[in-house]
């Protein structure tokens, strides 16, 4: 009996240039990995940002930020637009014909004056003019 099993001709194998049909119910799609999405830097609605030598200030409620210098205590208000991602806030606007931008990252920051601690790192430019300060929230 078991020599009778060697006599069994082989089960005829596809050419491999011939395609094989599977019925579609056996058939599970193949699954394309999704990349994870990154998580936006969580920065509050209103917050102050700040920079020393030279003095300035930016306080911002939504999408408008008021911004003052010594020389102009009342301050500029302008319309920003907020882009996030995973490591920066970026808010853009323009303030007397120049454009302004706050890059907010998260961190430990120190104004240089005091010995407050603000949880936010900030790159303020105005046109060409670039400074560095700190942001926390109102």
């Amino acid at each position: 009996m078991a020599l009778a099993a060697c006599d069994r001709a082989p089960e005829p194998q596809p050419h491999p240039a011939t395609p094989v049909e599977t019925p579609a119910a056996t058939v599970a799609p193949a699954e394309t990995p999704q990349p994870l999405a990154p998580t936006a830097l969580a920065v509050p609605e209103s917050f102050t940002a700040l920079g020393t030598e030279p003095f300035w200030a930016a306080q911002v409620v939504g999408d408008r930020l008021t911004y003052t210098t010594p020389e102009d205590q009342t301050g500029q208000t302008i319309a920003i637009n907020r882009t996030a991602a995973a490591q920066a806030v970026e808010l853009r606007g323009t303030l007397a014909g120049e454009l302004l931008v706050l890059t907010l990252t998260k961190g430990p920051c120190s104004d240089g004056m005091s010995d407050t601690v603000y949880p936010f790192s900030v790159v303020r430019r105005l046109g060409n003019d670039v400074q560095r300060g700190c942001a926390r929230e109102r």
